[in-house]
């Protein structure tokens, strides 16, 4: 049991911690406030949340990669960083914040009928 908790240490160590967190305030910052909006009024293109989230994780990652310097080995730790950080945001940081802070359900409008 120690050799995997000592493996998952240590793959959790090789992650790229930097490029995590920015890239996850980056997405929320794009996907929650009117950035979005932005996009779609001055290009006329609407692009769903999950394609935004791969198209801002390759470009941010594209960026840090020859900002850093990396080598071919860092693809991998930034691929992998990403991966990492899709998840934990998507399955542990949006659910920790629904059971926290439940969202308002929207009233349903009566008047409107198919």
């Amino acid at each position: 049991m120690e050799a995997v908790f000592q493996n998952i240490i240590g793959y959790l160590n090789a992650l790229d911690w930097g490029y995590i967190i920015t890239f996850i305030l980056i997405s929320y910052a794009i996907n929650h406030y009117r950035v979005t909006q932005w996009i779609v009024n001055g290009l006329g293109i609407s692009i769903r949340t999950r394609y935004r989230v791969l198209i801002i994780g390759i470009v941010y990652a594209v960026f840090i990669f020859f900002i850093r310097g990396y080598r071919l080995m860092g693809v991998e730790r930034l691929l992998q960083s990403f991966v990492f950080a899709v998840v934990f945001h998507k399955f542990i940081l949006e659910l920790l914040l629904e059971r926290i802070f439940p969202k308002k359900e929207q009233p349903q409008n009566n008047t409107e009928q198919l």
